[in-house]
């Protein structure tokens, strides 16, 4: 029999998935490995960097030891998935369209999600389809029985993490779509306190080197700052409108950041020049929403990275991403 690892989690805040159609109908396989593929990348780059010689030579490593374990589509070496990935969910209730209203604190984190446009004008979009918070569903891992040891529990860290950090579908950067972990293999995995969330988080990168170079990717370092706010809200959509409106004193209209001091925050944006607004980037700032008993607290995560590889783009000032949230708690991901 192959060794299967079964992990449970729950939907925090609405999910913004889609299917072909963009009809949020589940969660697929997909989505899943996509989503591990990214958070096992964060979490390997340093011990990549640490046994080669440059960036250079690490990230032909990692493509090669990423494509053995996730399966690669290169037309020169294809390979197969070490491992399977099933997904189950229960009664899933109808999709909704109903949130976030276009003026609203949630709504500033999460442009384009609701109706816009006319028909008329051949500029309609309608409103987003999300899964509900609330929903359970359980992965599981099907392992291969050629991966090694090193490489399950890898594995196996890459779940935790994302279950702690991360989520699915659009707009997962701000906190749409959060995922919280409630068992792994049969063992709870629910936090009874802040405290509890941030030793979980220090337990897995405890594993892992963290370099203090720049990084050519999204990946944790010494330079990132992972930060919870101790004050949970009642409900998971207080603590995402508490989030966005924070978001919008420092960055939007209220704040007095303007022109290039936004680019830290992703490209394009509003206010930038032309370099700007045809530049691709993604933002260095995660934010999250976890649930720890009966309250929801919001955690933000900032990458700083090389920034952008068109030297006129790359200089950002990464404080801006991270003071943010200076009321939030900091977790010591390593030691001074």
């Amino acid at each position: 029999m192959p060794e299967i690892i079964k992990a449970e989690y729950r939907i925090v805040t609405p999910m913004f998935i889609g299917d072909a159609e963009q009809k949020a109908t589940g969660i697929s396989p997909a989505s899943i490995k996509g989503a591990l593929r990214f958070w096992w990348r964060a979490l390997n780059w340093g011990r990549f960097r640490k046994e080669a010689s440059s960036d250079q030579k690490a990230l032909q490593v990692l493509h090669q030891q990423e494509g053995d374990l996730f399966g690669s589509a290169a037309e020169k070496n294809p390979r197969q998935s070490r491992f399977a990935v099933r997904v189950k969910a229960d009664n899933i209730p109808a999709p909704k369209d109903d949130w976030p209203k276009s003026q609203s604190d949630s709504g500033y984190l999460g442009m384009g999600l609701w109706q816009s446009g006319k028909k008329e004008k051949g500029n309609f979009q309608a409103a987003r389809q999300y899964l509900s918070e609330g929903i359970n569903f359980t992965v599981e891992i099907i392992i291969h029985p050629s991966l090694s040891k090193d490489s399950v529990q890898s594995l196996k860290d890459t779940i935790v993490i994302f279950g702690l950090l991360g989520g699915l579908g659009s707009r997962t950067r701000r906190a749409f779509g959060s995922v919280a972990l409630l068992t792994l293999d049969q063992n709870s995995c629910r936090l009874d306190s802040v405290q509890c969330y941030k030793d979980a988080v220090i337990d897995v990168l405890a594993h892992y080197d963290l370099p203090d170079t720049a990084l050519p990717y999204t990946a944790f370092s010494k330079n990132s700052v992972i930060k919870i706010n101790p004050e949970g809200q009642s409900t998971a959509r207080n603590a995402h409108a508490n989030l966005g409106a924070l978001f919008k004193r420092h960055r939007g209209q209220p704040s007095g950041l303007r022109g290039p001091g936004k680019r830290v925050f992703g490209m394009p944006y509003s206010g930038g020049g032309k370099k700007e607004k045809d530049a691709r980037r993604a933002s260095p700032l995660f934010m999250h929403i976890h649930q720890i008993k009966e309250k929801y607290h919001a955690v933000t995560t900032s990458f700083p990275a090389v920034f952008h590889y068109d030297k006129a783009l790359e200089k950002v000032d990464y404080h801006l991403v991270s003071s943010f949230s200076d009321n939030f708690k900091e977790v010591p991901i390593h030691e001074d």
